[in-house]
This record gives structure tokens, sequence and C-alpha cells, in this order.
């Protein structure tokens, strides 16, 4: 019954719903209300009361009864409707357990010492309940389809799906805890979901923490068994605190490349035996029982740290050759170091461009004027000119990219703009820093140590400046593939180190001074890191090998280019006999699950043509185990004889072409799946060009 058809007042009568007689007359009625008494329900009270005369025409409709409960069966007990959730599990003919029929839980209910309390508290909890989430009103809501369209859905509101999704917010937003306790977030909250009641701090901080325990509990567990890739770098807060980070590095089941920081704590100080132990606690923690490599930057602490975890994990489960090739140097850090020799020695037109660029940014007036300059050369270009920074080198090459392309906007403000010739004050690229004293042997001039003065480049400049660019560009690029994280990084290491090697002997045969001076001081510490093949790792080239597009073919190719046939082919042997090395160890650690069952025993038997047979059956198994060895054994050389994959493929993934391959490659697929994992980098993409030590900002410490 709809309640809206009714109003009721303080006597307790239902005044809203009443009939005229005369009117029901007039429509008709062949059975009109002939009692002016009726009978209807008090509603505070439920008596029966009888309606005086007073009403005189108007009749009250009597309230139909309420139906009656149906009677009980005779023998039959009432069973709680919670039961139709659960299977009850009987013993010895009586109910001892309830059985949840979606997650299989089980609770104990013995009719005569337990209730159904425990049922009705389970299903709103059940993980499985099909409509756990559904016990509010449902909603109409639309949800977007994999097509581009929507599709109507219900919805019920759900506070624990909201808190969870408010914690994640939390975290990926590195928002403050104090932020859900806002006035502005409450209010927004509050028109976007009203059902939505307002959480504490506390409460959040205890859901980011649980957070953490189940993802820290998966983590585990998808560790298990594995052999990762670590780097590992140290931090300094504004406090003077030392933080250290461990990440690890894997190519999962799916061959998905995984990165996962394991801790981010503090340590005691930056020596390599504190950095070792806390590497090595972190492990243990986590159940790590085996690591492929240690990627670190060239700091001498390092290698203590890697020595030292060396001796304490060499008896691991799952340790690779004895860790003789667990140590891999940050090759973006080595990048850093090659280009900051070579610019140790800054060009007197790098600071020319580098003080024009200084005036443009120094007021707001005078970067007005040069966008009028911008506009009247038509030059079409979106970029502001930007200033360097001293200790990075990235932003010097930033720098002079984007002002070259602004070369004739210089020129126009150097010819209009009077406060432009009046701040450099002297003609374009003059300088004169001597002066003249008198002496006992008259008149003679020498050079004196001033403060240097601003200086308008000239045209030379400018085109030393683009030449330099051109140079920087390579190395800036090459730092920026070392630094990725997202992708594989180890099979591109060996195309970025040739190109970066034939270019500094390019310059070095430059005629220009200074460009020529630059290339020999980087060539000098390229040489000092890259240039034997036994100063870096070789797995670097396995993972060349590795990657079907190139195999040995193009260590081969490059190093017969550059250093003649007979380095190339030395090359080429040495880098198979490392990955033989490893196919032998992989293949004797039994990581291929499909091995060929040993004959089983025969039945003894005196027949001499039932033995003779029995005989040649057991030869042809022996000679079935040499043949499968011998397929494993040449694997290796199957994969090298096959034709190389075609390398015009924009979207080749090898990833997934190991995938689609690790049935025909067993065990090389194993090997290819932790070679690929490496990370050449331990930094990100910005802190690699850093030449200052690594500060933790205001905001994360």
């Amino acid at each position: 019954m709809d309640s809206s058809n009714f109003d009721f007042t303080l006597g307790g009568e239902l005044q809203d719903d009443v009939v005229d007689v005369e009117d029901v007359e007039l429509e008709g009625n062949s059975n009109p209300p002939v009692s002016t008494n009726a009978d209807v329900i008090d509603v505070q009270d439920d008596t029966i009361v009888e309606v005086g005369q007073s009403t005189g025409n108007r009749l009250k409709r009597k309230v139909p009864p309420l139906a009656p409960k149906p009677k009980k069966e005779a023998g039959k007990r009432y069973r709680s409707p919670y039961w139709d959730h659960f299977n009850d599990i009987k013993e010895g003919g009586v109910t001892k357990w309830a059985e949840c029929k979606y997650c299989n839980k089980r609770y104990a209910a013995e009719s005569k010492k337990h209730g159904v309390s425990n049922l009705k508290a389970h299903l709103p909890v059940c993980p499985l309940y099909p409509n756990r989430d559904q016990d509010g009103q449902q909603n109409l809501s639309f949800r977007p389809t994999d097509g581009g369209g929507v599709d109507v859905v219900t919805h019920a509101f759900s506070f624990d799906d909201c808190k969870r999704a408010l914690a994640e917010m939390v975290i990926i937003d590195e928002l403050p805890f104090r932020f859900v306790e806002g006035i502005g977030f409450r209010k927004f909250c509050k028109a976007m979901q009203p059902k939505f009641s307002p959480v504490s701090r506390q409460t959040i901080t205890r859901e980011v923490g649980a957070m953490h325990r189940n993802e820290r509990g998966k983590l585990k567990k998808f560790l298990k068994g594995r052999r990762i890739c670590l780097t590992t770098d140290t931090w300094t807060s504004i406090q003077n605190l030392n933080y250290m980070c461990l990440t690890a590095h894997f190519i999962d089941d799916d061959w998905k490349l995984q990165k996962r920081i394991l801790n981010f704590c503090l340590i005691e100080d930056h020596k390599g035996v504190t950095i070792g132990k806390k590497i090595e606690s972190s492990l243990l923690e986590w159940n790590v029982d085996g690591i492929f490599t240690l990627t670190v930057d060239n700091a001498s602490s390092n290698a203590t740290a890697i020595e030292y975890l060396k001796k304490k994990t060499m008896d691991w489960k799952r340790t690779v050759l004895d860790h003789e090739y667990i140590h891999m140097r940050c090759c973006a850090h080595i990048l850093n170091l090659i280009v900051v020799e070579g610019l140790k020695d800054t060009n007197e037109s790098i600071l020319r461009v580098r003080d024009v660029v200084r005036y443009v940014r120094s007021s707001p007036q005078r970067m007005e004027t040069f966008n009028k300059c911008v506009e009247k050369e038509k030059i079409n270009s979106k970029q502001t000119v930007c200033l360097d920074v001293c200790t990075r080198w990235n932003s010097t090459y930033l720098m002079l990219e984007i002002a070259i392309k602004f070369e004739k906007a210089f020129q126009r403000m150097g010819e209009e703009d009077s406060s432009f010739i009046t701040f450099f004050g002297i003609k374009e690229g003059e300088e004169d820093l001597s002066l003249e004293l008198e002496g006992q042997g008259g008149r003679h001039r020498i050079s004196v140590l001033t403060p240097r003065k601003p200086i308008v480049p000239n045209k030379l400049d400018w085109k030393k400046c683009g030449l330099f660019v051109k140079f920087l560009k390579l190395f800036y690029d090459a730092t920026k593939k070392f630094s990725a994280s997202l992708f594989v990084t180890s099979n591109v290491f060996f195309h970025e180190l040739y190109e970066v090697q034939v270019k500094i002997d390019e310059l070095i045969a430059n005629r220009d001074p200074y460009m020529s001076s630059m290339a020999i001081d980087m060539k000098r510490k390229f040489e000092t890191y890259w240039g034997d093949q036994e100063k870096f790792n070789p797995l670097l080239y396995v993972a060349v090998a590795v990657d079907p597009r190139f195999k040995l073919r193009l260590v081969k190719f490059c190093y017969t280019k550059s250093k003649g046939k007979a380095e190339g082919e030395k090359m080429e042997k040495n880098v198979k006999d490392v990955l033989n090395r490893l196919y032998d160890f992989y293949a004797k650690e039994g990581e291929v699950g499909q091995n060929v069952s040993s004959a089983s025993p025969m039945p003894r038997v005196e027949n001499e043509d039932c033995v003779h047979r029995l005989n040649f059956a057991m030869e042809f198994d022996t000679y079935l185990e040499e043949e499968y060895s011998s397929v494993c054994s040449s694997e290796v050389d199957k994969y090298f004889g096959d034709l190389c994959e075609r390398r015009d493929n924009p979207d080749f993934d090898i990833l997934v072409w190991w995938k689609n391959n690790s049935n025909k490659y067993p065990i090389l697929s194993k090997i290819a799946r932790d070679v690929l994992a490496m990370p050449v980098s331990t930094g990100a993409f910005e802190s690699a060009f850093s030449t200052g030590g690594r500060v933790l900002d205001p905001f994360r410490s």
C-alpha cells in the first residue's frame, strides 16, 4: 500500500482517502457504501474506533485485513534462509558443519550447540558471494566498452571499495594522509557520492598499511624461485641522512619485463660493507635465492659491496657460475664521465651563447623584446630559450639546441635594442684583456686576469655550437636509452657503444683544434672503461647475441670494421664461449622440465628370443637418450645457424620473439630471460647527467 495516498493527522484517522456518496451514485457505482458508521484502524494504537455522525455524508474506507500467516506444517521445523547459501555436512546422520557454497569455508553448525550467527556474518564478507555488494539499492550507471561505446549496468555503492580507491590515490599521487580531512575534498565527495562518509587520516593510514602488507605478500610469492637482476644506489637527504634503494628486475613467465623496489631504507654510511650487508638482509627477507647481476655506478665502495655479496651468496641455490659475471657497471654513469671529461675546458663559443641567453632570461621586459624579434624574423618555434645548469651537461646541450634556432632573433636584437647594445658594450666577437705597462725596458703589454666580460656570439661561434650540438646529441640519446626502465636495454648497449666510438674517432681527425682536443680527452676516458673487452662484463655482448636480429654477426662485423678481421673473429669466439658456458650451467641446473624418461625395468624371461628383443629395446632407448642430449648440446649452434630476423620491422619485440620460440630453444630461452632482464643503468634519466651528489629534495625528505 502506498503511504503517499494518506494524510496522517494528530487524531490518528485517515483523512485523505474518502469517498463522497453522491459522487459515487452519480458515477453509477452498483455497490455504493451504505453505512455511515465504519470501523477503521487507529494509526497510533491499532484499536478500532467508531466514526460519529458528525462526518455527514463523507465516508471513510475500511482498511483491508492483513493476510493471515501461513500455518507451520506439522512435524516440520523452521529453517533459516541463510542455509540457502550453505551445504550441511552430516556426520552420523546429524548436521555438524555448514560449508559455504561459494568459498567452501566451514562453520560449526550443530543444531543444539550453534546458531546461524556465523552464517549470517559470513555472507557480507565472503569474497566469492555473487551478491556481496548488492545489499543496498541498485543504481543505473554507465560502463565503457572496448568498442568505444558504453553499457548501462546496475551498480551498488560499496564503502570498502571507495576507501580502497582513496588509499590508492594517496599512494599513487603521493598525497599526505591529512588530505582526506580537507574541507575541499570532503565537499567534493559529498557532491560526487553522498553515501560516502568522511574518513580520518588514521583510517586511511590503516588502509594503506593493509594494502602494503597485501602487496608485499603477493610480491614475495611472485619472487619465489626466481633469479633476479639488481640495481642499487644511495642518496643523501637534506637532513644529512643516508638512504639506499634496492630494485629488482626480472622477466616473468609471460615474458613481461618487471621492476620492483625491494627496499628503500636508511643506512649508517656509504661504505661498501654496510651496503653489502643491507642488500644481503633485504634478499634474505624476500627469500630470494638467486642473483644474476648487480648494476652499480663506479664508486669504489660499490666494488667492495659486490665482493662482500659474492662471498656471502656464493652457495645460494641459483648462483650462476660462482658470480663470475655479477658486477655490472652503470653505462649511463660511464657515458657521463666521458662527456664531462671532454667538457672540462668549456669552449669560448659556448660561453658567448650563454651570455646572450642569460641576458634575455634576466627580466620580463627583455624577454618581451626578444619575442618581438622572433616574430619579425618569422621563426616558427614554440620553444623558449633556457639557461643551462653547470653541473648538468645535458642542460648545456638543450640550451644550445634551442638557442641555435633563434640565431637571427639574437642578431636582430643586437641591431635594434639599445639596451642590448649598451649591456655588451663592445663589438661583436672582440675582447681585449691585456694592459700596457711602463718599465725599464720601455712599454710592454701583459695579460691580466680580469673578470670576463659578456660577448655577443659571431657567425663562427654559432657554427661551432651547431657542430657541438650534433656531437652531444649522440650522447644525449644514448643516455636516454641506457636509463630506460620500461623496455629491455641490455641488447641496445653495443649499438650505442659502437656509434660513440666511431663519432669520437671522427672528431679526433677534425680540423677544429678545440673539437679535436675534446675528442682526444673523451677517447682517453673511453679506453679506461670500454677500450679493453676484459674491463667490462661480457654479458653485454651475450645480450647482443641473443637478439635474433643480430646474433654474433653484428659483434664480428663491428670489430672487423674497427680493429681488423683477426680481432673480429677473436671477439666472436669469446662471446660464443661465454654463451656455451652459460648453456652448460643452465642445462645441468635442470631448469628444462622435459626429460626423456629412463627405460622401465624389464621382467626376467628365460626365452632367448624375448631376451634378444628386450636387449634391442634397451639399446634403442639408450640411443634416444644420446640423441636427445646431442640435440640439447647443439641448441646454441642451431640458434646461430638460423637466419637472422628482419631488421626493418619497427614493431619487433624481442621478448615476444623469445616467448614464441621458447619451446624451440628451451634452455637458451632461460638464458635469454635472465640476460635481457639486466639493466645497464642504475638511475633515472635526469639523474644520469648530474655531476653533483645524489640528494633527496625537501618533498621526499
